[in-house]
Order: C-alpha cells, then sequence, then structure tokens
C-alpha cells in the first residue's frame, strides 16, 4: 500500500495541521505502510528532498514564497500548483493514494490531477473549522468557489477531526455518506509528577495569531493576578501577532508574571512542569496542544467549540454561562472571548487542588483509550484498504 501525502506545508514550518501529518506518516510507516510527502518548497536553503524522522520528504519549487513579499506571495502558490500537478502526473506509479491534509488549493490540484486525469482515489483531511474553517479559506484565493465546488465532486473521502466540520461540509452539500469522523491522535507520554507546589504555572502552547485567543488569556491573566499571585503563565510558540502580544502584556502590567517562549524543541517538558493547560482559541479543528497537554495528565481550561468540547466533555449541553465557566468530565469549558468567564475559571483551578488532579487524570485516560496515534493510524489504514478494495471492485465491474 503507497500513500502520498500532500500538504501545502511541512517541517520547518509547523503547525497543528504539520506535526499531524508528520506524527500519522510516521506511525503508518511504523505499520508498514509506504508514505512519502510532498509539500511546497517555501524556505531558502531547505533541501528539496530529506528524510524527517524517517519519512520521506520532496518539496516542489514555489519561488520560496517569493520570500513572503507582499503582492508576490500569489506567484509563489500560482508556481507550487503547477509544480505539484506535475509531479503528481509524473511519479503516478508510485502512489495508490493520495491524502490531503487540508481542504486547499493543494486539495484542488490533488483531485484535479490524482481523480480527474489518472483516476487515482483521493480523500482529505478538513484543517480547521468555525471562523478559520477550510470552507472559508479556500474561498479567499482566486476562483476558490470554483475550486471547491470541483473538489466536492469528485473527491473520494472526506475526513472530519470534529462534528462542527462534518456539519460545515453537509451544509455545502458533500454527500453524508462519504464523511468519516476520524480525529487526531496523539504520542501517549509519560504522566506528569503530581506535587504541591507555592508557585502554580499555567501554560499555553499556539500559534501566535488572532485564532488562538492568546489576548483574551493576557486580559484574563490579569484579573488573576489581581486575586491571586501564586501563579506564573508560559506562553510557547511563535506567530505574527507575536509583538503585539508582548505589547498588551507590558500595558496590563502583567509582563513580569508571563513568559514569551517562542518555539522550543521540548515542549513536552514545560506541560510536565506545568499545572493549568489554557487553550483560549476562537476557532479549532482538533488541537494537539490540547490533546498532548491532556494525555501527560494537565487540568485543562478551553474554549467551548467543536473539537474542544468533544474532547473536555461527554454531554451535549455547550450552553456556558456569560462570565463564567462550566466544569465538565475532563476539564472546564469557557466562551471565546470571555475574558472574566476565563480568569474565573483559571482561579478555580488555582484554588482547587483536588479538582485539578482529578480532571487531568480522567483527561490522561480518556486520551489513551480513545486518541492514541496507534489507533488513529489503523483507522486510516482501514480506510485506504476499504477505498482500494472498492477500486478494486469497480475495476472488474468495467472489465466483465
Amino acid at each position: 500500500m503507497k500513500i502520498l501525502m500532500v500538504i501545502s506545508q511541512f517541517h520547518p514550518i509547523i503547525g497543528g495541521a504539520e506535526r499531524q501529518a508528520q506524527l500519522l506518516a510516521q506511525k503508518l510507516i511504523e505499520k508498514g505502510v509506504q508514505v512519502e510527502v510532498v509539500t511546497g518548497w517555501w524556505k531558502w536553503r531547505t533541501p528539496r528532498r530529506e528524510m524527517i524522522n524517517g519519512v520521506p520528504v520532496f518539496r516542489n519549487f514555489s519561488f520560496w514564497g517569493m520570500f513572503g513579499i507582499k503582492g508576490l506571495r500569489p506567484l509563489g502558490a500560482l508556481t507550487y500548483m503547477i509544480t505539484l500537478a506535475i509531479h503528481l502526473f509524473l511519479h503516478r506509479a508510485k502512489y495508490d493514494i493520495i491524502h490531503v491534509h487540508q481542504i486547499l488549493y493543494p486539495a484542488f490540484v490533488s483531485v484535479f490531477i490524482g481523480r480527474g486525469i489518472l483516476k487515482k482515489p483521493v480523500l482529505a483531511k478538513i484543517g480547521c473549522t468555525g471562523i478559520t474553517s477550510d470552507v472559508k479559506n479556500i474561498n479567499r484565493f482566486p476562483w476558490g468557489n470554483l475550486q471547491l465546488k470541483y473538489i466536492l465532486r469528485h473527491l473520494d473521502s472526506l475526513i472530519a477531526t470534529n462534528e462542527e466540520g462534518m456539519r460545515e461540509f453537509q451544509a455545502i452539500k458533500y454527500p453524508e455518506y462519504k464523511i468519516l469522523n476520524i480525529p487526531n491522535g496523539v504520542s501517549i507520554a509519560l504522566p506528569k509528577k503530581t506535587e504541591s507546589k507555592e508557585m502554580l504555572y499555567a501554560i499555553s502552547a499556539v500559534r501566535l495569531d488572532y485564532q488562538k485567543g492568546i489576548d483574551i488569556l493576557l486580559n484574563s491573566f490579569k484579573e488573576v493576578l489581581e486575586r491571586e499571585k501564586t501563579i506564573r503563565l508560559v506562553i510557547l510558540g511563535k506567530g505574527p501577532i507575536e509583538w503585539e502580544l508582548k505589547k498588551l502584556a507590558n500595558s496590563l502590567g502583567i509582563a513580569g508574571s508571563v513568559e514569551f517562549l517562542g518555539l522550543v524543541d521540548d515542549p513536552e517538558n514545560y506541560l510536565k512542569n506545568s499545572d493549568i493547560f489554557i487553550l483560549p482559541s476562537r476557532a479549532e479543528g482538533m488541537s494537539n496542544a490540547l490533546l498532548e497537554a491532556m494525555c501527560i495528565g494537565l487540568s485543562c481550561i478551553a474554549t467551548n467549540i467543536s473539537g474542544n468540547r468533544e474532547l473536555i466533555s461527554d454531554k451535549e449541553n455547550g450552553s456556558v454561562p456569560i462570565g463564567g465557566y462550566l466544569i465538565r468530565d475532563r476539564g472546564i469549558l469557557v466562551n471565546p472571548d470571555d475574558v472574566g468567564g476565563l480568569a474565573e475559571a483559571i482561579l478555580y483551578l488555582v484554588r482547587n487542588e483536588k479538582t485539578r488532579e482529578e480532571l487531568g487524570r480522567r483527561a490522561r485516560k480518556f486520551i489513551q483509550e480513545n486518541y492514541s496515534i496507534d489507533m488513529i493510524a489503523d483507522k486510516y489504514i482501514a480506510l485506504y484498504q476499504r477505498i482500494l478494495n472498492m477500486e478494486s471492485q469497480c475495476a472488474e465491474s468495467v472489465e466483465k
């Protein structure tokens, strides 16, 4: 079984979709599946071809994104679409299935060449839902609406990581029977040590952009520090609004209690030395960082949006009071953009050690039983086999 994974960006550009693609590829290779990742050549001096943790990666020329120069970037994207199309055609004997990460312009090229011309099966995984959904993002590209219509008409199978993603594509008439809910997976790590400490550490690990809501977290943390001095905040990650967020922390007078550590080599170590994980996102698919924090056994606070809610709560009721929070089975839910509610949730966990420990234990057990990358890889292998069997049966019926 030979799988070609297509993703617009990959290492050294690291985000949720990129991390999931690499993790899944590694596990599939461990299980005997032949996988290659094809991506764009966006960074000057990165090699065209390399092996990353056992995963072969090839980068198609994209004018290096025209070095990020505004106005020239679309030329890089157009070049990538052309070189990706050529690659898919020339290397058609090297793969059985195309697996695309994110419903963006590489998905259109993959479906057009893979399914439309080469008659190869193509499946695609939704990257994000909500205010930054794949549906909204692809429509921002030139002719994005036409690309999306073509994808929907010819795609063999759609993978949604949360319920909202399933609903979004059902709403635009993609056949429900072709949509599968396969969540993101996580490598099962050793748990954090449980210990009583005078100073607690809250942590958030995200890309620093508007979607992730770190501005709300900083405003909430100011309220927390006015009432509780025994907590510090650590923020891992980089992004386009990093400078703005540091400036906000200074203006709020909390810079001495907040550390921006950027990208770190060992985020797991920082998670294990923290006490509370906070994900204040305005939109998500299924957060890798939340999966990892729960897996380690951290008590977690997350916004009440699809993906987060499915990890934190077994209950359907998604109503959270404004300015308040809901304690659920494996964590606490707050409303997006609710400064007061997030502050109250943080204060509650700071002052209730037993609840912190219990929520962390439940979270770890749930992730171990339902979201290990080993289990998720098995689900993909079963899907690949089912698709290939259907292709074989269709070919036999045509021959007859």
